[in-house]
């Protein structure tokens, strides 16, 4: 449950929130592992001090002709000195006789006999000839020490170092709190500076909200000025190019909506008043008889322009209906050819297509597309049309030129939307389908001004997207 109120919050708090569990979780483990990780590590280091004061002692250790123990160092080597320095740390010896005799200590406190017997029993239980480490656990205290069996000049007696486990227990407290001290102002810190950053990466994204929120009011231009290379600079540029988009859609809407009411108006108009005239009987014989040629002109005309904006809207809306199949492109221009000849018997047709140049698609449409091309060629050729097609890796490109005039240079990025026409264009609605077409089989159509004239180029997968 916690999970679904969680996404629900802002992006700001949810990077602070996870943040601060993360490091809570962090800090917990680490304060309950910490002292027993160091204790560990403290008795470690304990008891190698302890043996490697051992063998230091032992080689200072000497005894009178009575075995009467003489006088023995009274500190620590110097580097023990540098290390236990900031701590209250020290370390006791006794030496006993194999009996189990005192022979000789240096002790910086008080040790019972008791505690005594058990040190020097636990040292001659062990086997002559290594060191032992062991620790003796009592009620008040506990002891970690280390002892070995030794021999002077044929004496043989047994050696013991140990230290009070409390003042271990006393440093690891003194470095627990050391360290959480320092982790906690770190952790502190760290928040801080989530803080910081959690507004630093979602600054960027309120401003693209607001940006949205100006967009669904139809304010397209408002800048987007986010210089960044990372994924939110990506975010946005993708946003200015939508914003972009839709405000190249916003006007087209625009355009398409004045065109078409105009393209609509004429023929309506025309209709209206020759059949007005007629009912009023203005029109009388033959020009009764010319009012209703033209009313018959005006409404194939507008059935015409009706049936293309259907045609054109199926085409957007539900490409997915196409009947794909296997289609000849070289077969298809051939057949194009007969019959759009007649169209401007004085042009050339010009073919150059392999014998065969097969890809998937909807034959009809595709058709339909191609002649709405060709139309619009052969009305502005002068003598020749061109038809060149080939396969490139998995497209099929075709171009279709002509040697008339060069298509006006402010039209060009306007020429595939509804209703854009040139000057000797009908209804301005056949480069439209023909593009609809090409997209809904996945692929594109551009048209540009070359040195031999007008040059429309169609590129188109061999196999469907779909």
């Amino acid at each position: 449950m916690s999970k679904f109120r969680l996404k629900n919050l802002p992006l700001s708090r949810q990077i602070l929130i996870l943040f601060m569990l993360l490091t809570s979780v962090l800090g917990v483990g680490l304060g309950i592992g910490y002292p027993f990780a160091v204790k560990q590590y403290l008795v470690n280091n304990t008891y190698a001090l302890l043996e490697d004061e051992l063998f230091s002692l032992s080689e200072h250790i000497t005894f009178n002709e009575k075995n009467e123990l003489l006088t023995i160092p009274s500190s620590a080597p110097y580097f023990l000195q540098l290390l236990l320095s900031r701590y209250e740390y020290s370390f006791d010896m006794i030496v006993y006789s194999i009996d189990g005799r005192h022979l000789g200590s240096r002790s910086s406190g008080q040790i019972t006999y008791q505690d005594s017997m058990d040190l020097f029993r636990e040292a001659a239980s062990h086997p002559s000839g290594r060191i032992q480490h062991g620790e003796l656990d009592r009620a008040d205290e506990s002891y970690l020490f280390v002892s070995k069996k030794m021999d002077y000049h044929g004496f043989p007696y047994y050696i013991v170092l140990f230290s009070k486990e409390q003042e271990l227990n006393q440093i690891n407290s003194i470095l627990t709190r050391q360290f959480l001290l320092v982790f906690s102002l770190l952790l502190l810190v760290s928040w801080l500076l989530a803080v910081w950053f959690s507004g630093y990466l979602s600054k960027p994204l309120r401003s693209l909200e607001e940006l949205c929120k100006k967009i669904a009011r139809r304010q397209f231009d408002i800048p987007l000025a986010m210089d960044r290379g990372d994924e939110i600079g990506q975010l946005a540029r993708s946003f200015d190019s939508m914003k972009n988009q839709l405000k190249e859609y916003d006007e087209s809407q625009r355009h398409f909506i004045q065109n078409i009411s105009h393209e609509l108006k004429t023929p309506i108009m025309a209709i209206q008043g020759y059949t007005q005239g007629l009912i009023e009987g203005v029109f009388q014989g033959p020009q009764a008889e010319k009012g209703l040629t033209i009313i018959m002109e005006e409404s194939k005309r507008l059935e015409k322009v009706v049936g293309q904006l259907l045609y054109l809207t199926k085409i957007e809306s539900v490409a997915q209906m196409m009947q794909m199949g296997r289609v000849d492109l070289s077969e298809m221009f051939k057949l194009l050819k007969v019959r759009l000849s007649v169209l401007n018997p004085q042009v050339e047709w010009e073919l150059k297509l392999p014998p065969e140049l097969v890809m998937e698609g909807d034959g009809e449409q595709l058709s339909t597309a191609f002649v709405n091309i060709m139309e619009n060629q052969l009305r502005y050729a002068k003598s020749r049309l061109n038809i060149t097609g080939k396969q490139a890796g998995q497209q099929v490109i075709v171009t279709i030129s002509n040697d008339g005039p060069p298509i006006e240079e402010a039209l060009l990025p306007q020429l595939f939307q509804r209703f854009r026409k040139g000057k000797s264009g009908k209804h301005g609605l056949g480069l439209a389908i023909a593009r609809a077409v090409f997209e809904a089989h996945g692929g594109t159509i551009v048209a540009e001004n070359t040195a031999d004239g007008p040059c429309f180029t169609m590129t188109v997968p061999v196999k469907s997207l779909s």
